[in-house]
C-alpha cells in the first residue's frame, strides 16, 4: 500500500521527489551565495513551517485525487490502521518534500539557525501532518480536536525558545498518531463527498433549449459555493486588492495601476476549472457547439471575478491618493478582459495534465503566464507612450 501511494505521487522511480529535492538544494545554495541575511524568530519559523504543511496536507486530503483516493485498495481486504498509515504517510511526505521543502530552503538560507531550529521545524511538520489527518478523519469530533490542536500549538509557540517546545509537540504528535490509528480508513475515502459533484453537467452543456444559457452561470456559482476553499481564496484576493496600494508607497501612479491589475488576474482556482475537473472537460469537448455555450460564459465569469478585484483595488487607491480618473477604470476593464481571455485560451488549448494532487494544480507554473504577459505588455506600452 505504501509503495502504491508513493509510486503514484512521486513516480515509479521517485523522480518527482528527486526533482523537488534538487530544486530545494539549488534554491538554498543560490540564496546562501547571495549572502542575504534576515533575522527570523524561532516561533515565526515554526509557525510558517506548520502553516504551509497543514495547508498543503488539508488541501490534498479534501481534493479529488482518483488514484490517491485508494479506490482499488478499498476493494481489497486491509487492516484499517495500515491503510491509514500508508495513505497519511505518503501524502505527508509529498506535502513536506514538494511544499514545505521549498519554504525551508528559503528561510534557512537567509536566516541563522542551528540544530535546535532544524529539529523544531521537522517536529512541527510531522505534527502538522498528523493533526491535519486527524482533524479530517474525525469529522464528528472535529471541533474538539481543532481546539486541542490549536491550544497545543499556541502553548508550544509561547515556549518556542526553550526545549519545552520540542517536548510539547512531540508528545502531542504521539497522541495524534494514537488517535489516528483508531480512525476508520473509510473516512478518507468518503472525503470525496466534500467535493461538489458535476450534477447535470452534460444536460446543461448540451443546451437543448437555447434560452437556458443561464444554467451555465448557475453551474459556476454552485461550483464555487460547494468548493468553499475557492470562495476563501477569492475573498483573500479581494482583501489583498484592498491593501495592495499601501505597499507601493510613492511609486508612480501608472506603474501602481499596471502592477496591481496584472497581479489581481492571478486567481488560480477559478482559472483551472477544466483542468481540475476531467469529467467536465470531457463533456465540454464532446458535446457540440461548446465554444459558444461554455467557453464564452466561462470567460465572462473570469472577467467578472477579475473586475471585482480591480474595482476594490481602484477604490482603495483612490482613498489613499484622494483622486480618481475615468482612465483608471478603462485600464482595469482592458486588463480584466485580456486576463480572462488569456486564462480561457490557456485552459482550452493548454490544460494541465497528469497532475497528482490538487496542490499541483494550484501551484503549477502556468498560473504566472497570463499575469506576467499582462505586466510585460503594459510596461512596454507605458515606456513607449
Amino acid at each position: 500500500m505504501w509503495k502504491g501511494f508513493t509510486a503514484y505521487l512521486f513516480g515509479s522511480r521517485y523522480e518527482k521527489a528527486v526533482k523537488s529535492s534538487l530544486v530545494c538544494l539549488f534554491v538554498f545554495c543560490g540564496l546562501r551565495q547571495a549572502e542575504v541575511s534576515v533575522r527570523i524568530a524561532p516561533g515565526i519559523l515554526y509557525l510558517m513551517t506548520g502553516a504551509v504543511t497543514i495547508g498543503a496536507m488539508w488541501q490534498d486530503l479534501s481534493a479529488k485525487n482518483e488514484a490517491l483516493a485508494g479506490k482499488n485498495l478499498f476493494m481489497l481486504p486491509f487492516s484499517g490502521w495500515r491503510l491509514t498509515a500508508s495513505y497519511v504517510g505518503a501524502l505527508g511526505s509529498y506535502a513536506v518534500i514538494t511544499r514545505t521543502g521549498i519554504l525551508l530552503a528559503v528561510v534557512l538560507a537567509v536566516s541563522p539557525w542551528g540544530m535546535a531550529e532544524l529539529t523544531g521545524c521537522l517536529i512541527c511538520a510531522l505534527y502538522s501532518i498528523l493533526a491535519a489527518a486527524l482533524i479530517y478523519g474525525e469529522s464528528r469530533k472535529r471541533r474538539l480536536i481543532f481546539l486541542w490542536t490549536g491550544g497545543s500549538i499556541l502553548l508550544a509557540l509561547w515556549l518556542s525558545g526553550t526545549w519545552f517546545f520540542h517536548a510539547i509537540l512531540f508528545v502531542n504528535g504521539l497522541a495524534a498518531a494514537f488517535f489516528l490509528k483508531r480512525v476508520d480508513a473509510y473516512a478518507f475515502y468518503e472525503g470525496e463527498g466534500f467535493r461538489f459533484p458535476v450534477f447535470g453537467t452534460a444536460s446543461v452543456l448540451a443546451g437543448h433549449k437555447p434560452g437556458k444559457g443561464v444554467l451555465i452561470w448557475n453551474y459556476f456559482f454552485r461550483y464555487l459555493w460547494c468548493h468553499k476553499n475557492y470562495l476563501i481564496n477569492l475573498v483573500i484576493l479581494w482583501g489583498v486588492a484592498a491593501g495592495l496600494p499601501l505597499f507601493f508607497g510613492q511609486t508612480e501612479r501608472e506603474f501602481v495601476l499596471t502592477i496591481g491589475c496584472s497581479l489581481l488576474t492571478l486567481n488560480t482556482p477559478v482559472c483551472i476549472l477544466l483542468s481540475a475537473d476531467p469529467d467536465l472537460e470531457q463533456a465540454v469537448r464532446t458535446l457540440p457547439g461548446q465554444r459558444m455555450r461554455f467557453v464564452l460564459p466561462y470567460g465572462m465569469f473570469l472577467f467578472a471575478c477579475s473586475l471585482a478585484g480591480d474595482l476594490i483595488f481602484l477604490c482603495s487607491l483612490w482613498l489613499k491618493n484622494g483622486q480618481g480618473r475615468i482612465s483608471d477604470i478603462c485600464l482595469a476593464l482592458i486588463l480584466a478582459g485580456l486576463g480572462a481571455a488569456g486564462s480561457v485560451l490557456m485552459e482550452w488549448y493548454f490544460p494541465i495534465r497528469r497532475w497528482k494532487t490538487q496542490s499541483d494544480l494550484w501551484h503549477h507554473p502556468r498560473k504566472y503566464v497570463i499575469p506576467g504577459l499582462l505586466l510585460l505588455l503594459t510596461g512596454i506600452f507605458l515606456v513607449l507612450f
